[in-house]
């Protein structure tokens, strides 16, 4: 059949679901009393019985436009039904069910649990009526029949409901998760919770409706909940669980030998718990009871029958045990899947978090190394220009202005620096930096630190080759801590060399000075060591190594050797 041929009859009945719902409701009517009429389900008041027919169907025309009028008239025709007609069941009653879930699909927010509610008392009303001389299995059987009705129309008009996005609005209130998804997530949240309401209602319907019919009633009775009130805990404590279903189903082959209770489900059910969530151990030792326990039953049960009766029926409930077994074990392998997935995700994390905290870390000592080679050289370059403009403004105004405007031009240059070191740590998209320095802005620093007094000379040997930007910037850092040392330690009258030697496979610097050396460092110094430290740090990030040491007959000597290329 082609669906697209339904397309236009679906398109309409969305446009106009009054039209829809008369057209349903008169197609109901005429079935429902047609066919009671003729099959002669009317055994008294006819009449009353096919006016209240209309009545309930009738009224299903404004299930979708007006769910409570609707809702008030079906509710009031049922109570009359019970009353006036007590020994018909008219089949026109489709139409409490289908009023439960216009409610709950169509309805304010507050007439869903009034609806559900309300079917539900019903439900206790039918069976309460149609259970005949006062017997409690009857009353029993048709009121989980219909209650069974009425909570699955509910729970699909609710997922109707979360579906449905009207231009009144009033559906965007609701949960986005369907219905049925979150019945599920509260279920995993409670397993106790639902543990115990499957146990409750398999004592009603397997102790309290069956019980009856047995000899003994009351020891047939006694012996159910036994076997049945353990399930409530075959998941929180299923060895104790276990232990009490095993004593109730001994005492029930010595106390009732020919009769078979229907709570002997709770054998395989508790077979299936130890397999699942007791440990090993008890897993297995429930399969082996359990094949025990299939032997013992099938000899009290059909050891006279024969001995194909007897293997027969062993071999089925050694089946059925080794069946739920299989399916606890297979729970129990997706149990520790899932546990051990938690636990990757879990590590995972963690090890993120650790990375993210390593590279925070690494930054952090990056930048403080940056902020200690452009401040300690700016200030450096600063003290001693300060230093050298206050004694020669006395006797010399013009090296005074030279020195004041070597501090400004150096002032600048570290500010500027300053600027693009925290310029990278700001976020933002389309900002320009200038590049870091490089081996051949050397020229260039020797230059500003002889201007600035120090009498410094540059020497290059060998051919420059080609080197990444990394070991660049950490060579020209070296020579500008080196030679900031030398301007704070060598003294007034030091001297300074800075080589550079281009080998075949290296770079080699050297920065030395016939200054007081080492023992001014010591005197003078902060306690810190963080320059020396930060220009180790760098030839060691880059492969490459740095020594430092004072030199034989006086001054402070800086080697340090950066490869090309990194051996890492």
């Amino acid at each position: 059949m082609d669906l697209r041929l339904l397309e236009p009859a679906t398109s309409r009945r969305g446009q106009h679901p009054f039209r829809a719902d008369v057209a349903l409701a008169v197609v109901l009517a005429v079935v429902t009393t047609g066919l009671q009429a003729a099959v002669g389900l009317y055994h008294s008041r006819a009449e009353v019985g096919l006016l209240l027919s209309v009545v309930l169907c009738g009224a299903l025309a404004w299930r979708r436009t007006r769910p409570l009028l609707t809702a008030a008239i079906v509710v009031p025709a049922c109570l009359l039904e019970l009353v006036l007609t007590p020994y018909d069941f008219l089949l026109a009653n489709v139409a409490a069910p289908m009023t439960v879930y216009a409610l709950a699909a169509y309805g304010p927010r507050w007439s869903v649990r009034a609806g559900l509610g309300t079917g539900l008392v019903g439900a206790a009303l039918a069976a309460a009526v149609y259970r005949g001389n006062g017997q409690v299995d009857v009353f029993a059987t048709v009121f989980i029949a219909l209650s069974a009705v009425v909570v699955a129309v509910w729970a699909l008009g609710v997922q109707r409901r979360n579906r449905s996005r009207t231009p009144r609005g009033w559906a965007d209130d609701l949960p986005q998760k369907p219905v049925l998804e979150r019945m599920e997530g509260w279920l995993r949240r409670h397993p106790f919770g639902v543990d115990s309401t499957l146990a409750g209602l398999a004592v009603f319907v397997l102790v309290v409706v069956s019980s009856n019919g047995y000899p003994e009633a009351e020891v047939a009775a006694v012996l159910g909940l036994v076997l049945l009130v353990p399930l409530a805990w075959r998941r929180r404590r299923p060895v104790r669980a276990a232990a009490v279903v095993i004593v109730g189903c001994l005492l029930e082959l010595v106390l009732l030998p020919g009769q078979f209770l229907p709570a002997n489900v709770a054998a395989p059910a508790m077979v299936y718990a130890l397999a699942a969530y007791a440990p090993r151990k008890a897993g297995r030792a429930g399969l082996v009871i359990g094949l025990v326990g299939a032997v013992l039953a099938s000899l009290t049960y059909f050891g006279g029958a024969g001995l194909f009766s007897y293997v027969a029926t062993a071999g089925a409930i050694g089946v059925l045990v080794i069946a739920a077994w299989a399916l606890g074990d297979l729970r129990r392998a997706r149990l520790q899947q899932v546990a051990g997935l938690e636990e990757r995700a879990r590590l995972l994390e963690l090890e993120r978090e650790q990375e993210m905290q390593l590279a925070a870390s690494t930054e952090r000592a990056r930048i403080a190394r940056e902020m200690h080679d452009v401040v300690a050289h700016s200030l450096s370059v600063v003290i001693a220009q300060a230093d050298g403009g206050r004694y020669a403004g006395q006797v010399d105004p013009a090296a005074a202005t030279s020195a004041l405007e070597q501090i400004s031009s150096t002032g600048r240059q570290a500010l500027a620096e300053m600027r693009k070191l925290l310029g990278v740590l700001r976020e933002g998209d389309g900002q320009e930096f200038a590049p870091q320095p490089d081996v051949a802005a050397i020229d260039q620093l020797v230059a500003d630190v002889r201007a600035s007094g120090l009498d410094v000379e540059l020497v290059v040997a060998g051919t420059p080759q080609p080197m990444p930007a990394g070991p660049q910037l950490a060579a020209y850092r070296i020579v500008q801590e080196s030679l900031t040392n030398v301007l704070k330690h060598a003294g007034p009258a030091g001297r300074a060399w800075v080589r550079l030697h281009w080998r075949t496979d290296a770079l080699e610097l050297h920065v030395e000075d016939d200054g007081r050396g080492a023992a001014a460092a010591i005197m003078e110094g902060d306690g810190q060591g963080q320059g020396l430290l930060g220009m180790r740090e760098r030839a060691q990030l880059h492969g490459g190594r740095l020594t430092a040491a004072p030199r034989a007959g006086g001054g402070f000597g800086v080697h340090a050797v950066l490869p090309y290329r990194s051996s890492r």
